[in-house]
């Protein structure tokens, strides 16, 4: 008895550490940013103010409510060509346009869960690359709720698709994948891991305008291959915007990467074969 005392008494003082050493570095990150909030001196390497700037004129433009619902009620896909009977779930699709200048737009795929879709989480699928297609990749051959028969004609359900206990986005990005696009031929030159970040902060920070009732749900990135920089990189974009605007813009709780590439270095080493392309 005395042993299991202790040792819960034990658990009970790691336990509150472990709150202490969240709680300061929730602290120390706040203080950071807030340092940083109006310096301009061109010394400093990380300067939150320049990142709130790159979404700013994007994300001044308001839409009204009933534009928003009008965009959703247009997103609604009925059913797609070769859908099998007994779908029961909701499949929204269509655009957000992230940079109204050059007529950056980025695709999206969004399967609800059959049943209990309200109180589900929402997770964002990203497939690597770079290049690799969300929709094509990721939906139809991976996660997604079908997949696409030997006749290239029909769908099929696939019985462990993702959406069976959370709702999932599919998005085509950066721009120029899949069915993403710029009307300015000269974005496809200047994209990077920056810029896809912003990009899709900018479509989540829309799309949530049109699917209000996800704004407070629980959400999670996802991704495989090169979403080892696409994954991190919009995560640390949603929390600075988080805690430079004191407030949950997005209500990020996790991530999760599957095979993820993050340099030659660290991916090669150890292995004693070589990979194969990488998606």
């Amino acid at each position: 008895m005395k042993s299991f005392s202790c040792f819960s008494l034990l658990l009970i003082c790691l336990a509150a550490l472990q709150l202490q050493a969240n709680a300061s570095q929730e602290a120390q990150l706040r203080a950071f940013i807030s340092s940083r909030k109006n310096s301009d001196s061109s010394t400093d390497a990380f300067k939150v103010r320049n990142i709130a700037d790159r979404v700013a004129a994007s994300l001044s433009t308001e839409s009204s409510v009933s534009d928003q619902s009008s965009l959703k009620a247009a997103d609604k896909i009925t059913a797609l060509p070769g859908q099998p009977q007994g779908v029961d779930f909701d499949q929204y699709g269509g655009y957000v346009t992230v940079d109204e200048e050059n007529g950056r737009a980025l695709f999206y795929y969004l399967v609800e869960a059959p049943s209990g879709a309200a109180e589900k989480p929402l997770v964002l699928w990203l497939n690597g690359g770079p290049g690799c297609s969300s929709l094509g990749y990721g939906a139809m051959q991976e996660l997604g709720p079908f997949r696409v028969s030997e006749d290239n004609k029909t769908l099929t359900r696939n019985m462990n698709a993702w959406n069976n206990v959370a709702n999932v986005i599919f998005l085509e990005s950066p721009a120029g994948v899949g069915f993403s696009y710029s009307n300015t031929s000269s974005d496809y030159d200047l994209s990077g891991d920056e810029r896809t970040a912003d990009d899709a902060y900018i479509f989540l920070v829309k799309w949530l305008k049109r699917f209000p009732e996800y704004k407070v749900r629980a959400f999670y990135i996802s991704g495989e291959s090169f979403a080892g920089h696409y994954v991190p990189e919009l995560a640390a974009t949603i929390l600075l915007h988080n805690t430079y605007n004191n407030r949950t813009i997005v209500n990020l709780q996790g991530v999760l990467v599957g095979n993820p590439y993050l340099d030659a270095n660290r991916n090669i080493k150890g292995a004693s074969t070589s990979f194969g392309p990488m998606r």
